[in-house]
């Protein structure tokens, strides 16, 4: 048990890294972006892509962590195939946990993990797209 205490903790601390790293490129394209229009108001067309480009980001973001559990799992021979691997992977970041596919007794505390994981990066995320969608919204769409 200890070792899967610590091989999710250096997997959830990794898949923190990479969320942080797509949080802070989002940020600065939108950022950089949004000085492009500084000498007038965009319309709804450019709110729009930024938003788009946001929310590609996040799924970019999540798909990523969602990989680096699947090649662990894969990697420590929990699952046979890495398309089995993902799909479980897939399935526990998002919370859905279906329970066609489980992992063996001797894994099952690790796979907890990548359903925290998933937990955080939703949260995350969602806080992210919140303040995105905020700050746009007050620049591009005029309040009547």
């Amino acid at each position: 048990m200890i070792t899967e205490l610590i091989i999710g903790t250096l997997t959830i601390l990794t898949s923190t890294a990479v969320m942080i790293a797509f949080v802070l490129v989002t940020l600065r394209l939108v950022r950089r972006a949004e000085t492009n229009y500084s000498d007038h108001r965009p319309g709804i067309w450019q709110f729009f892509w930024l938003l788009s480009s946001a929310v590609v980001m996040v799924l970019l973001a999540n798909t990523v962590c969602v990989w680096i559990w699947a090649i662990l799992f894969h990697s420590l021979g929990v699952f046979p195939s890495l398309e089995e691997a993902v799909y479980f992977s897939m399935v526990s970041f998002t919370t859905v946990g279906y329970g066609d596919v489980v992992v063996e007794h001797s894994w099952r505390v690790l796979s907890g993990f990548v359903s925290v994981n998933g937990l955080l990066a939703f949260g995350v995320f969602t806080a992210v797209l919140i303040e995105i969608i905020r700050g746009l919204s007050d620049r591009y769409l005029p309040r009547r």
